[in-house]
């Protein structure tokens, strides 16, 4: 009996000794990161001898070189919680689940949370596409974590259960730290099931919580019936994008905006009784598709004053006084083809411009260095010379 006691006894003293060595030299996050501490007192022969090695491994880990910090230290704890870490930003989720799975096994004192090396590993498992496992893990902390209920509804998403999926992220209050990305999950449930009441709402919920995001604005768009909200949130969004310098992005929300302007124009025009052309903005883009096609800038503003103009016609005036005001509208529309055609030829010429002095600048250098050449063989090159004959 002693025996087992003394055995016991020397085992809790090993581990309590282990545990204040690492705790003499890091510090160790819930979120399982370290931070090295340099040691400042007086250390013995054989403590000295231990903390230039561990000196050694810190520099490594410093370098990135994960490799010779393992060999170096295998199963040190203080590494293989930042191998977790460095894996999963490099992608590596196979090589990161490994180290997770060997913290959980090593980490018996918990020098970090029990809920942290679950969450983490089951995050982990869903980044190597075990999602069972990945809930297995997580399950137990569903109540208690918010982002771990987060990650079960993602997990039933990816395995195509958007019932399951929904219940769990529905759950997760305002309050709470997953409620954003829950929403945003929520948002692409509804829009596959065909639910546009509850994806409007969770678009907004985006919206209220990331005002800064143009998409927000974009999921509340698709969302909603109400054609002067599309176009509100459209037009919110496409300022966003604008400001962002997304080119791309502009060109394909103004390809959004254009049906529902027009739809109101052709609305409008159907209650005038005297004769008049309607604007249509689909005739003229595609009477002038082929001119200043790359220019965004230019089509932008072209479009956003077009639906302006049509706006306030439409807003100020009925009958013969809306008809004149169209009428107005076509006219100056014309003017902008011509002037967009005059644009056109003296860019196309001013590039035609610039291509022939391009040509002609390098056409000189190559004459230039085939004058180098020239004089490198006349300087360098051995000349002969005809003796006299006399020699």
């Amino acid at each position: 009996m002693k025996k087992i006691i003394s055995v016991l006894f020397l085992f809790l003293f090993t581990v309590t000794c282990a545990l204040a060595d690492y705790r003499s030299y890091y510090e160790f996050e819930s979120n399982l990161d370290v931070k090295f501490i340099p040691y400042e007192g007086e250390l013995g022969k054989d403590l000295k001898k231990e903390y230039k090695k561990i000196k050694k491994n810190e520099k490594y880990i410093k370098q990135g070189k994960y490799e010779k910090a393992e060999k170096l230290m295998p199963d040190y704890i203080p590494n293989i919680a930042r191998f977790i870490n460095a894996y999963t930003v490099k992608k590596d989720y196979p090589r990161a689940l490994e180290y997770a799975k060997k913290l959980l096994e090593l980490d018996k004192t918990n020098l970090f949370p029990k809920s942290s090396k679950d969450y983490r590993l089951g995050v982990l498992y869903s980044m190597n596409g075990d999602y069972i496992n990945s809930n297995k893990c997580l399950l137990p902390y569903v109540n208690t974590n918010s982002m771990a209920r987060f990650q079960i509804a993602q997990n039933y998403y990816y395995m195509q259960d958007l019932k399951t999926a929904e219940s769990y992220a529905s759950k997760i209050r305002k309050s709470e730290g997953a409620f954003f990305p829950a929403q945003e999950l929520l948002y692409t449930i509804y829009s596959v099931l065909k639910n546009p009441q509850k994806a409007y709402t969770a678009a907004k919920n985006l919206v209220e919580l990331d005002p800064g995001n143009p998409q927000n604005y974009m999921r509340v768009a698709s969302a909603t019936s109400n054609n002067a909200e599309k176009l509100r949130y459209y037009y919110r969004a496409k300022q966003i994008y604008y400001t962002q310098n997304l080119t791309g992005m502009i060109v394909g929300v103004n390809k959004l905006i254009a049906p529902l302007e027009q739809k109101k124009i052709d609305n409008a025009y159907k209650k005038i009784t005297s004769y008049s052309k309607k604007p249509d903005w689909f005739k003229i883009k595609t009477k002038n598709e082929k001119l200043l096609s790359d220019d965004v800038d230019y089509w932008n503003r072209r479009q956003d004053d077009f639906f302006e103009t049509a706006n306030e016609c439409i807003s100020r005036y009925t009958g013969s006084n809306l008809a004149a005001c169209f009428k107005d509208l076509n006219e100056s529309q014309e003017r902008l083809d011509t002037a967009l055609a005059a644009e056109n030829a003296r860019r196309i010429e001013a590039a035609q411009r610039d291509a022939q002095i391009k040509e002609l600048i390098r056409q000189n250098m190559l004459l230039e260095e085939q004058n180098r050449i020239e004089r490198s063989r006349y300087l360098y090159y051995p000349r002969y010379y005809r003796y006299p004959y006399w020699w």
